[in-house]
């Protein structure tokens, strides 16, 4: 019996370019298949009927603001002024300073 470790990544056409991360002797019988269903690239997809990836500036503040404890983050909404800071929860508290 052969025995491959390598892990492989292949994209399901057929389903988006969803893809399947897969060892390597799998992937060979995948990509084998005659539907054609299987490809080692997701750039073979049609891109007019794929929507683009719509991604959200980060500046890294949002990522810092995660990493503050609820009490510091309770201080900082108080000084940003927002209302009721002390009913809303890290997640909430962070969006809100966000927004400021």
């Amino acid at each position: 019996m052969a025995q491959d470790k390598s892990i492989v990544t292949i994209y399901d056409l057929k389903n988006g370019g969803t893809p399947l991360i897969t060892h390597a002797i799998d992937a060979k019988e995948f990509l084998s298949h005659p539907s054609g269903r299987w490809s080692t690239s997701p750039d073979i997809l049609n891109t007019e009927n794929s929507a683009p990836l719509e991604t959200k500036e980060d500046s890294g503040e949002t990522t810092q603001l995660k990493l503050m404890s609820l009490r510091v983050l309770q201080a900082m909404a108080d000084k940003a002024g927002i209302p009721d800071y002390k009913k809303l929860n890290k997640a909430d508290l962070v969006a809100a300073l966000e927004a400021k």
